[in-house]
């Protein structure tokens, strides 16, 4: 079973070959911001400035050399490059989950229970409130608790305890180190998180910090990241005050973090990124470092760091303007800014001067990046429009995209003239006309010339014209009546069977922008055996939307072949309780699903659990069954059912103890939707939950995914009560 496709929305196109990010029409789509953390305890947020920066992936010496971790690598779902690429990714993409969190400095409970003891003098047993909590385990007592655990889960809830005592546990502090040399995994990663939370106190444990960035689990280097920049943001002293040995402790730490944003893992270069920026090396000594590394590494390796960039948004806009300046590095800066969007608007003035660049790749790249800052890069209408005369085609489509994008009207003459001009193919008229109709959207018969335009487009030989076709028609798809989006839609099902790889990439996308508009011809691809499954995938993808599909879903469930019900239970998934009328036949699957044991029968059961927990309470017949999945052998068998059947009643206390721990480690998983749902289910967990917080503050910061961020931040909420 494939694994549902996340569809983004920009236009991509216009068949330039670029290497690009996101696509060609991109805006940003993975520039969210962390969410902002919960006010129950302090947490690291990333600083109002960064510079952020790229380097080769070598680890730090005496540690063995990082690599992924066995779940896989970042998948080909979030690989936003490619070239002519559209942004359709599968949903299996890895990111576990990290913590980095300073803990809370302890309450005064002590003083708390005093004050609650004589409150309550005198009064009566009715009157009472209720017993204050218990007081927090001194240090010293925590200390000897762990002097006598003899396994990770006995030692990690008293170093999360010692944790939580943040600049207090600094007697605890060579304990602390000594762990984080420990055979077990997780026992390193909690005894680094605990080492960051006492703060400045523990800089002269930065040495060992530094080593674990070479670990090779990611989860422990990336919490040594989050350590070392939690430890320079208690540090209240200026850069120019520190004493040499401290200020040389630092300059150290910045260099080895250099080195690991490149690391294949994502969590590590996001928390090595926001590290970096805590620790805020001067830009005139980190510039020349990122510049080296994006001219010297491969591609393969220089494209994930972009994305990492990409992904902190505004405040890795100013190393990347210094990065512009420099012709080795320019050409992936210009990457960078383009999937920042419109927060890159200060580079605007460095990227206009490279249009002048004879490198027709780096003045594209450029023009990309102007689009896709869209009007914040008016000050460039004029250099564009002089682009519209180039000699260059490429030149003259990367300028007619970057005016429509920023859509000021005084480029629409210009664009009329290229789109009547003899000597023009009929791909860039049609591509002027599509500028056009973004610059004045209500000129209809414009609009309508652009489209007839485009559809003749569809049937192109090239296939880079049909695929950019298929972008820009789109586009425009909003502007359109029911009707004629529904024929367009139609005509993107067909392009589903095109020979070429980013034509069926753009029909998919496109199809799923258009929504319950793309939902009925997708519903009748279904009867396509050779297309029914990348059709389940659509609507799986277009969600609630996709409810007329039901009815052919169902006939799917039925018809005994494995895959294609497991594909079609994703779908229901996603549609959600209007789906509650199939809950029967998804109950008769779980309990005897087609394909048996078989790897294809095992993802159809987990697709059906999951379908039921989508559907909710009205699901509630397969209630019984899925907690007693929830013991299964099968790990992901039980957390699929866990999930579920949290989702669809109330849990008992028991249920609800023993489902965090395969809750917490669902957050490790490499599928980015896994890792979404058992954050919300530890979230509606509430106080139960607390042992998961750790691992949910890691996430809440550096999950490479802005949908999981958000979902784990809003866990720690509900758990801590607030």
């Amino acid at each position: 079973m494939r694994h549902l496709p996340v569809i983004t929305a920009g236009v991509t196109v216009f068949g330039v070959g670029l290497v690009v990010v996101g696509g060609l029409a991109t805006t940003g789509c993975s520039n969210n911001a962390p969410p902002p953390a919960p006010k129950a305890a302090p947490v690291v947020t990333a600083p109002a400035e960064v510079s952020p920066v790229a380097a080769s992936p070598a680890a730090p010496a005496s540690q063995p050399a990082a690599k992924a971790p066995a779940a896989g690598g970042e998948k080909a779902g979030t690989e936003k490059a490619g070239t002519e690429k559209a942004a359709l990714k599968p949903l299996e993409k890895a990111a576990e989950s990290v913590t980095d969190k300073p803990g809370v400095k302890p309450a005064d409970t002590a003083a708390s229970a005093k004050a609650a003891s004589e409150k309550a003098a005198g009064e009566t047993m009715a009157e009472q409130r209720p017993a204050a909590a218990p007081a927090t385990p001194s240090l010293e007592a925590l200390l000897a608790d762990l002097a006598v655990a003899r396994d990770e889960d006995a030692r990690v809830p008293v170093i999360d305890a010692i944790a939580s005592l943040g600049q207090n546990a600094k007697p605890a502090l060579a304990e602390l180190v000594k762990y984080c040399g420990d055979k077990d995994v997780r026992t390193r990663w909690h005894a680094a998180r605990a080492v960051g939370l006492i703060g400045e106190d523990a800089i002269s444990a930065l040495p060992v910090l530094v080593g674990l960035l070479g670990d090779v689990d990611p989860i422990v280097a990336t919490q040594a990241a989050a350590a070392i920049g939690l430890i320079r943001a208690d540090d209240g002293r200026r850069t120019e005050a520190l004493p040499a040995a401290d200020a040389a402790a630092y300059d150290a730490a910045t260099k080895a973090l250099i080195q690991v944003t490149v690391h294949p893992d994502p969590r590590v270069r996001r928390a090595s990124l926001r590290a970096i920026g805590t620790l805020k090396p001067p830009l005139d000594v980190l510039g020349p470092l990122f510049t080296k590394q994006l001219a010297d590494a491969d591609p393969s390796v220089v494209l994930p760091a972009v994305r990492s960039l990409a992904d902190l948004g505004g405040r890795a806009v100013p190393l990347l303007v210094e990065s512009l300046k420099n012709p080795k590095s320019r050409y992936w800066s210009a990457i960078a800014l383009a999937e920042i969007g419109p927060e890159a608007a200060p580079a605007v003035e460095v990227l206009t001067e490279q249009l002048a660049s004879g490198d027709t790749h780096e003045c594209v790249q450029a023009m990309i990046a102007l689009g896709a800052i869209g009007k914040g890069a008016q000050p460039a209408v004029d250099d564009l429009v002089r682009e519209l005369d180039s000699r260059d085609p490429s030149r003259r489509l990367g300028a007619a995209f970057a005016l429509g994008r920023i859509g000021d009207p005084s480029a629409k003459e210009p664009l009329v003239r290229l789109a009547a001009a003899s000597d023009a193919d009929p791909f860039m008229k049609s591509i002027a006309q599509w500028a056009g109709v973004k610059i004045e959207p209500r000129d209809i018969a414009a609009r309508d010339a652009a489209v007839l335009a485009l559809v003749r487009g569809l049937a192109n030989d090239a296939a880079g014209v049909r695929s950019g076709s298929v972008s820009a028609l789109s586009d425009l798809a909003p502007t359109l009546d029911d009707a004629a989006a529904a024929t367009l839609a139609e005509k993107f099902v067909e392009l589903l069977a095109d020979p070429d790889d980013d034509t069926r990439v753009q029909a998919a996308t496109s199809l799923v922008r258009l929504g319950r508009r793309g939902a009925g011809p997708l519903a009748a691809a279904i009867e396509d055996p050779d297309r029914r499954l990348f059709a389940m995938e659509l609507l799986a993808a277009i969600g609630p939307d996709a409810a007329p599909a039901l009815d052919r879903l169902a006939k799917v469930l039925e018809a005994g072949d494995p895959a294609a019900a497991g594909e079609a239970a994703l779908a229901i998934a996603a549609i959600g309780p209007p789906a509650a009328r199939l809950v029967p036949a998804l109950d008769k699957l779980l309990s005897s699903p087609a394909g048996g044991d078989s790897a294809a029968g095992k993802q159809q059961r987990y697709a059906v659990a999951y379908a039921l927990g989508r559907i909710g309470a009205e699901a509630k017949p397969a209630l019984e069954r899925l907690q007693v999945l929830g013991t299964s052998d099968d790990e992901m068998l039980a957390t699929v059912a866990t999930w579920s059947a949290l989702k669809i009643g109330p849990a008992d206390a028991s249920f609800g103890q023993s489902a965090v721990p395969v809750l917490r480690k669902a957050l490790r998983s490499h599928v980015e939707l896994v890792r979404v749902e058992a954050a919300a289910a530890l979230g509606d967990l509430g106080a139960v939950a607390q042992s998961a917080v750790p691992i949910l503050e890691l996430v809440a910061e550096d999950d490479p995914a802005p949908t999981v961020r958000a979902a784990a931040a809003d866990a720690l909420a509900k758990i801590r009560g607030g």
